[in-house]
Order: C-alpha cells, then sequence, then structure tokens
C-alpha cells in the first residue's frame, strides 16, 4: 500500500507558511545579532524569509545558501536552508536526487538544531528519514505521476500546473486524498477560499480520520478572518490524531491569536502501582506506593482521602481484572477501562461524602473530576490528557463513537483564557 505523503506533501501546509514566520522571530529576537552584521546580509536574510513567505522556494534556496555559506551558524538561516532543500527535493524527477536532497535537508536541520534552534517546525523536519526514503502517493503509475507532477509544479510556484495534475490524478482515483487535499491547498494559495473550502471538504470525505485537511481548512478559514469556524476546524484535526504532535498546530496558533492557551485540567491523582510481572505460580505481583497525605485530617476535609480507592482500583486491574476484561489480550497494559473504573470510583465516593456533608471544601482537582463526570467527558479527559502506549490502543474505537465528547472536551477544558 502507498505510505503517507512524506515528507514534502506531510510539511508543505506547516513548514512553508511557518517557515517565514520563525524565521521572522527568530531574527526579531536577536536585535545585537542584527546591530553586528552589515545592511546587505541583513537585507538578503530577510529577501529569503519573504521569498519563502511567498512560496517561492526555488527563488529562496539560493539565497538561502549563499547566506549558509557567510555565517553556517545562523539557526533561522539553516532553518530556512532546510525547508528550501526539501522544497527542491519534490522538483527532482530522479528518485536517487530527491533523497539526495531530502538527506541533506535533514542535515542543515540538525546543524540549526546544534545552533539553537528550538522550534516546532525544526521538530517535525528532525524527523525526517536519514535514508532520505519517501513513500510513494499510489500503486497506480499514472496516479503517482500525476501527483509528482503536481509536487514539481507546487514547489515552482506554478499553481496552474500545479492544480492540472493534482486534478488529473484525482480523476484517475477519486480516493487519493492528497490529491483532493493539494487542490484545496494550492487554491488556498491563490485565495480562492470557496474552491479551497471544497477540495478540503472532498479530502476529509475520503479519509475523516486524518489531520490534515481539517487544519488546513482551519488555516484557509483564518485567512478570511472567519476564527470560530476555523476553531471547529482545528479541532476536528486533534480529533482525528491527538497523538501527533502536528495536529495540535494550527489549534495552538489560532489560541495565541486569540490570547488563549490550551492546558490540561491539573488532576493528579497521588500513588501509583507497579507492574512486577509473575511470581513463579503465575500470579500477577504488583507494587503500591501510597502517598501519606492522603490518610491525613486535611484530606479528609478537602476529600482527597478519596483518591486511596483510586489506587486500590488499579492494583486490582494489575492483578486478574485486566485479563477478564480482556481476554485476547496477553499481556496487561494500561486502559481506558482502568481509568475509567478508578476515577468513578472516586466520584462516587467524593459524592457520598458530600451528602453526608463530610467535606467542608473540596479539593478544585476533585471538583474538576466530578464536573467532568457529570457532563460526560471522563473518557475524553482520559484518552486526551492522559494517555500512555496502552490507553492510546482504546482511542479509535471510542472516537468513532463519540467524536462530539472529544471535541467538546476540547473546547471547554481544553482552551483557556491567557497567556
Amino acid at each position: 500500500m502507498p505510505g503517507k505523503p512524506w515528507p514534502y506533501g506531510i510539511l508543505r501546509r506547516t513548514g512553508w507558511r511557518l517557515l517565514a514566520l520563525m524565521l521572522m522571530a527568530v531574527f526579531a529576537a536577536a536585535p545585537a545579532m542584527r546591530a553586528q552584521t552589515d545592511d546587505s546580509y541583513e537585507s538578503r536574510r530577510k529577501r529569503a524569509v519573504e521569498l519563502s513567505k511567498l512560496g517561492l522556494y526555488m527563488e529562496a534556496l539560493p539565497l538561502f545558501e549563499k547566506l549558509h555559506e557567510e555565517k553556517p551558524s545562523d539557526a533561522g538561516v539553516l532553518e530556512g536552508l532546510s525547508f528550501a532543500t526539501l522544497a527542491h527535493s519534490a522538483t527532482l524527477t530522479d528518485p536517487a536526487a530527491r533523497k539526495e536532497e531530502i538527506i541533506k535537508a535533514r542535515k542543515f536541520a540538525f546543524e540549526a538544531k546544534d545552533a539553537g534552534d528550538d522550534s516546532n517546525m525544526l521538530k517535525t523536519l528532525l524527523e525526517l528519514p536519514e535514508d532520505g526514503s519517501e513513500p510513494s502517493f499510489s500503486n497506480s503509475p499514472e496516479v503517482e505521476a500525476a501527483m509528482r507532477e503536481g509536487e514539481s509544479a507546487f514547489a515552482k510556484g506554478d499553481h496552474e500546473s500545479a492544480i492540472a495534475a493534482y486534478n488529473r490524478a484525482w480523476v484517475l482515483d477519486p480516493k487519493q486524498y492528497a490529491a483532493a487535499l493539494f487542490l484545496g491547498d494550492v487554491y488556498y494559495k491563490k485565495g480562492n477560499h470557496p474552491k479551497a473550502g471544497e477540495w478540503f471538504l472532498r479530502a476529509i470525505q475520503i479519509d475523516p480520520n486524518r489531520e490534515t485537511a481539517y487544519r488546513y481548512w482551519g488555516d484557509d478559514l483564518v485567512a478570511q478572518g472567519k476564527m470560530n469556524e476555523a476553531k471547529e476546524q482545528f479541532i476536528k484535526a486533534v480529533v482525528a490524531q491527538p497523538y501527533l504532535r502536528i495536529a495540535w498546530m494550527g489549534l495552538s496558533q489560532w489560541a495565541q491569536k486569540q490570547k488563549m492557551t490550551l492546558r490540561s485540567p491539573a488532576i493528579n491523582p497521588p500513588g501509583k502501582v507497579e507492574d512486577k510481572g509473575k511470581d513463579e505460580k503465575g500470579h500477577s505481583q504488583t507494587n503500591i506506593t501510597i502517598d501519606m497525605s492522603m490518610l491525613d485530617s486535611k484530606a479528609k476535609k478537602d476529600g482527597t482521602d478519596s483518591w486511596f480507592i483510586y489506587t486500590l482500583s488499579k492494583a486490582v486491574w494489575h492483578g486478574e481484572r485486566f485479563q477478564k476484561e480482556f481476554p485476547n489480550e496477553k499481556e496487561y497494559r494500561h486502559s481506558l477501562a482502568e481509568e475509567i473504573d478508578g476515577f468513578q470510583m472516586v466520584v462516587s465516593q467524593v459524592k457520598e461524602k458530600q451528602k453526608k456533608k463530610e467535606i467542608k471544601q473540596l479539593d478544585p482537582a476533585l471538583a474538576s473530576l466530578v464536573k467532568l463526570s457529570d457532563e460526560g467527558l471522563l473518557e475524553a479527559f482520559i484518552l486526551i490528557s492522559r494517555a500512555d502506549p496502552g490507553i492510546t490502543k482504546d482511542y479509535e474505537p471510542y472516537r468513532n463513537l463519540h467524536r462530539d465528547k472529544i471535541a467538546q472536551y476540547i473546547s471547554e477544558w481544553i482552551i483557556q483564557p491567557g497567556p
């Protein structure tokens, strides 16, 4: 099966558009450095950024290369050079030559890291394959050729040729996600918002469980000043693939523009339970660590002593409970079911104590937990804010039935006022 359109297709929107912003941020954050550089270097530096911002990557590339020769440790130039080199790889028809350019782009990314660059975009560039390999768009030679032709035209700034090539690929294969996605992207670049939205929607209809089309559509809506509609698309991107860092990027940028921040509720159960494997007779062994603060007098007044039952619940799951609930899985793993069981037991105990008026002033974390439970958002909280490798395995089945709950949790709990 063909893989994702890595690396150029995956990075094109996030990379190219954020590149200019990040480079300008690097330059703006270093006034002392600017004062020590001559005007011609600074002027050419700004010109390279502007060309990248306009999507003229092939014109920006020689500028970045010359700047790099003059100042090899300029982190902003190295990042720009990495992206421009990656863009250049898409213009090459020879697969071996493309690999060489991708390897070179990755090399510049690591040099940027060594120079002190720590941007989100650089982290994405650092994930380029070491051997420069790239999956195909399609098993069909005709579709593959059309997509490569479109990528080459797009990298050169030839939007009309890119549209023709992507459209040809889509006609050949109406299920080609990248063709629909990239058509939307080209129309976005041209400022044709209705057509861009039309193609992003087609991509989503082809595969609603990929984040990219939602995120691209969100960018298009931001460009139109439709911030509420953009927020909805950015949230849908996260719902589609919350464990990809890039899926959060659009929502994070949106939040910054709206003077908002993204953060999870501060709910951190005390104590822990560790799986120690099995004894000689095959019985599961667990190590329970109890936070003694759960047993003091203050804990009874604010309800935090209720966390003790959460710890006990987890101990049971580390034992026979997991095997009973998941008979087809040979080894224990952390699960959504385990977390729900423990949290709901805590909620029930807190409510019982409140009913008996045993709690004087409820602990804020417990108050949030109870509210999440009452709103039916505990599962979303666990899957988004407390996921580990075990819990992530339970995400897709839940998402397929409860996209609305996950979106509600992100909108009402993750997005918060403040810097």
